[in-house]
Order: structure tokens, then C-alpha cells, then sequence
């Protein structure tokens, strides 16, 4: 008996020692880090970060000496757990792959985008000739129209804000939390994203004031599968929802909601399309429902079938307003810190406003300082924080540090482009860790890579940019944003204590909890 445990042992130590070899040659043994679990995995992932474990948030928590101290371009991680994978720091990098993605092999794997992909395929999702298809379908939504439409939904959000917080008469305000749903930057993104691209005229509604016996509304609804997507919903098993765990049944309630709502969506515009359009005259101006749904009735490039519809829907607005609202969220607190920044974007604001008319979409280009404290932000916590690829065929990048020369990644591997170390690098952000909107003075769009780079770059880019300098617009103009310190704190010790806690909401990263006080400008 006892020679057959030492031998089992001995066979697995050296079934294991093999394989762990083995995952060392795939990477060709590139240095990086060598953890017992991977950070992708899902034991991985619900364990914090921790100096054995590099879990969701080693990106941010390491960042200051990351990448061998950003003296490597590329990493490798592997675990004594999981699949081995590339990592990336290097903007240069970064551009070669997305810029060519189709042409290099490079793929979305399936594996890496369940958290968006489990309601159907879509845009965000979708590889080949499937995602040009999407992209024919949902890109030409996006328009100088829409832009404008944007702009006057976010201005009227802001007063219903202003309306349902009861602010119109105070001349302070504390607020707790500004990126929470409730009375928040996060409402107002959603409610964007679904009036002027779904075409949903959802009501401005405290989620606190429904009743358990009224239906899940849809905002309640993606509030709920937002914060269970990951983990929890990829791994409970489908049995769990029905335990007497009230959690539990509340996010199945929530899951099933939404489906209700989003199944409810697409037969309305389904049936109001039947009734109004006459050729494909109304397609060509609709917004990205009508014309997702339109889909729905053709075939081959530009057809779609109704679990894609579905798919696109929930990931153009689940990600679409996530990110925009962590962003948003970031910009107000540093705003509130850095005093002489928001000075200058209050009297940039100022100035812009014509004499015989409020703001408009037109005036964005004007907003150069405001748009830069957005982007800045935006630069400091990317909402799409990891970029995952995977490789169809070998390729070959050029690299210039640890020593200048090239790093074949073979067929089959994955590659990690790291949006936070990219953003952090101190060889191409002098100064990562300061909050500086004059970095992005003359920067042309092409160069706002925080959006991504390549034929995939965000499709929302321009819809997210208007949206942000509407609602920093009106929200400046009416009030100085500043912090509550804490006893003998300074104004950089406050930075470092709010503006250093970092979480992923949904599929989006972000800061943390930010307070903010509003001091009334009139």
C-alpha cells in the first residue's frame, strides 16, 4: 500500500514537473512572474491580490514596478495552475498587434469574453468576418445626428438630477459615492446610452423607491447582473438559484428581468418597424436599436439573428455606460483635488457659452482643457483594463527593451495587453502616477489609445467624448467641486487615499467610492 501512494506521488511530481516545463517552453522562457494560480483563472480571481497570488488587480496594485520596473516590454506569466500567457506594457507593442489584428491571427477567445458574450454574440465579442458584420450593422449609428441627440439628452439628464436630488436651492452639497447608481454619474450614462441609443425613454427613477411587488425595472435589473456577471454568474451552477438564499433568487429575479425587458425591447421596435418603414431610407438614420433590429429581417452582410440582437443590445449598453461612468466618476474627484485644473476648466466653460444660446455639440471642440481632464482620467484608470488575444498563426513584434531586437509569439498562445501598465509606462507618460491634462493638449484621436487602437477601437469613442463634455459642462458651470480632508490631511494624501482604491464594476475598471462637496457657483 505504501509503495503504491510513493509511487502515485512520484508519478505526479513528475507528471507535474513535466508540465510546468512544458508551459516554460511555450513562452520560450521569457521572465515574468510565476505564481501558483493564474490571474485569469477563476480561483485566481476571487482572491485579492496578494504578494503570492496576482488576482484582478495586480496591473494597478504593482504598477510602480511592474515589468521588471517597465524595464520589459513583454512578460510572461505562468502558473503552476492555468494556461500561460503573454503580457504587454509597451504602447509600440500594443499598436503593432491591434493595428493589423485581422491580418497578424490575432482573436478574441471565447473563454475571455463570456462575462459580455453569455446573452448572445456581439461586436464586442465577435472575430472575422463576423465582427465586420457587426461592425456594418452598428457602426453607421453613429453619426453627427446622434452626437447632437446626445448632447441634449445629457443636458436634460443633468437638470433631472439636479430636479430629483433636490439641489436646485442648496448652496452645498455632499455627496457619497457619485459613481454609485442612485442619483449618479452611472444613471446618467445609462440613461444615454439607452435614450439616444436604444431609443428607451426610461424616466429619471431612484431605484430605492420600488416596492418588492412591482416587476424588476430594467435599471435595477442591469444594476443586479452589472455586479454579478463576474464571478458569479459564470460559475454558480444553475441549480444554486434555487437554494432559499435570498441573494441568490434575487439575481436570478434580476437575470430573468432583464431578459423579459430585453426580449419586450426587440418585439416593440419590431412591430413599430413593420408599421413606419418603407425601404431602407429609415436604416440608414436610425439609431443602433433600429437598425440591430432591422437586421433581424435580412440575411448574409448585413443580417443578424435575434440572440445576436440580444447580444449587442446588452453589450453596447452594459459596457457602453459602465465605462463612461467610472471615467466621469474618476474626472470629478480629481477635479474637486486639483483646484487650479478645475479653475481652468470653469473658465474655459465660461468662455465657450455664446451669448444668445446655451451649449451645444457644436461648442465640444471649444472644451479642450474640459475634454483633457476627461481624457487624463481616462488615461489613469482604463475602463477596458486587459486587453486579451490570442494568436491564430506565429507573429513577430519588434521590441526595444530589455535590448532591442524581436519576440516571436507562436500559434496558439495568448497575449495580454496590459492598458494599465501601458498607461503607467514611465517611458512613454513621464510622471504616470501625476494627474496631468495637459498631456493630452494637440493629441489627435487616433493617439487617444486609451480607447484602443486599430480598426477596433471603441465605436462609442466620439459618443462617450460628447457625453463627458455635456455633463462636465453643466456640472461646472454650476458648481466648485471640492473634497472633505480628513483631520491634518493634505490634499495629496487625499488623492493617494481616494484615487488609490481601484474595482471593477461589471466588466468596466475604475476608481473607487469618491466624495464629493458641491458648492454652488450662483
Amino acid at each position: 500500500m505504501l509503495t503504491a501512494v510513493v509511487t502515485t506521488a512520484c508519478l505526479l511530481a513528475a507528471y507535474c514537473t513535466w508540465n510546468y516545463a512544458s508551459k516554460l517552453k511555450s513562452v520560450n522562457y521569457l521572465p515574468g512572474m510565476r505564481p501558483p494560480l493564474s490571474a485569469l483563472s477563476i480561483f485566481g480571481a476571487l482572491m485579492p491580490t496578494s504578494w503570492w497570488n496576482p488576482g484582478l488587480n495586480w496591473s494597478w496594485e504593482w504598477r510602480k514596478t511592474n515589468y521588471f520596473n517597465y524595464k520589459h516590454e513583454v512578460i510572461s506569466m505562468v502558473p503552476l495552475i492555468g494556461q500561460p500567457a503573454y503580457y504587454t506594457c509597451s504602447l509600440p507593442v500594443m499598436k503593432q498587434l491591434l493595428k493589423e489584428e485581422s491580418k497578424l491571427g490575432l482573436i478574441k477567445h471565447p473563454e475571455m469574453t463570456s462575462a459580455v458574450s453569455i446573452w448572445g454574440q456581439n461586436l464586442l465579442t465577435a472575430n472575422g468576418d463576423v465582427w465586420k458584420r457587426h461592425r456594418r450593422i452598428v457602426g453607421p449609428a453613429f453619426t453627427n445626428k446622434t452626437y447632437d441627440l446626445v448632447w441634449r439628452q445629457a443636458a436634460a439628464l443633468y437638470e433631472d438630477m439636479v430636479r430629483a436630488a433636490k439641489w436646485e436651492n442648496e448652496q452645498m452639497v455632499t455627496v457619497r459615492n457619485i459613481n454609485q447608481y442612485t442619483r449618479s454619474v452611472r444613471q446618467i450614462a445609462l440613461m444615454i446610452i439607452s435614450r439616444c441609443g436604444f431609443g428607451l425613454l426610461m424616466p429619471w427613477k431612484d431605484p430605492n423607491t420600488e416596492t418588492a411587488e412591482e416587476e424588476m425595472s430594467f435599471s435595477t435589473a442591469l444594476e443586479w447582473v452589472s455586479a454579478t456577471t463576474i464571478p458569479w454568474r459564470l460559475v454558480l451552477p444553475r441549480w444554486s438559484y434555487r437554494l432559499p438564499i435570498r441573494w441568490l433568487r434575487n439575481m436570478e429575479h434580476a437575470w430573468s428581468s432583464l431578459a423579459v425587458h430585453m426580449n419586450m425591447f426587440i418585439e416593440t421596435k419590431a412591430q413599430e418597424l413593420a408599421g413606419i418603414i418603407d425601404g431602407d431610407d429609415h436604416v440608414q438614420r436610425g439609431d443602433i436599436f433600429t437598425r440591430l433590429v432591422t437586421a433581424m429581417d435580412s440575411s448574409g452582410k448585413t443580417g443578424l439573428e435575434k440572440q445576436e440582437v440580444i447580444g449587442n443590445t446588452f453589450a453596447l449598453m452594459f459596457a457602453g455606460h459602465e465605462t463612461t461612468a467610472n471615467v466621469l466618476a474618476a474626472t470629478l474627484g480629481f477635479l474637486a483635488i486639483h483646484q487650479d485644473e478645475q479653475e481652468k476648466a470653469y473658465q474655459e466653460i465660461s468662455a465657450a457659452i455664446p451669448a444668445d444660446r446655451g451649449l451645444g455639440a457644436e461648442d465640444v471642440a471649444k472644451l479642450t482643457h474640459t475634454l483633457a481632464c476627461f481624457h487624463e482620467s481616462a488615461r489613469m484608470f482604463p475602463a477596458g483594463n486587459m486587453l486579451p488575444r490570442d494568436f491564430i498563426d506565429d507573429v513577430t513584434v519588434n521590441v526595444t527593451s530589455p535590448t532591442p531586437g524581436t519576440i516571436v509569439f507562436p500559434k496558439g498562445s495568448r497575449i495580454i495587453i496590459d492598458m494599465v501598465a501601458i498607461h503607467h509606462n514611465p517611458e512613454t507618460f513621464p510622471d504616470p502616477d501625476v494627474w496631468r491634462p495637459s498631456r493630452w493638449y494637440g493629441v489627435s484621436e487616433h493617439d487617444l489609445t486609451m480607447f484602443g487602437a486599430g480598426p477596433r477601437v471603441c465605436v462609442g469613442r466620439k459618443f462617450t467624448q460628447v457625453e463627458a463634455a455635456c455633463f462636465l459642462a453643466h456640472f461646472l458651470r454650476d458648481w466648485k467641486l471640492d473634497v472633505e480632508l480628513c483631520n491634518g490631511e493634505t490634499r495629496e494624501q487625499h488623492e493617494e487615499r481616494v484615487m488609490g482604491i481601484t474595482k471593477l464594476t461589471g466588466i468596466a475598471f475604475g476608481v473607487g467610492p469618491v466624495d464629493l462637496k458641491l458648492i454652488a457657483r450662483k
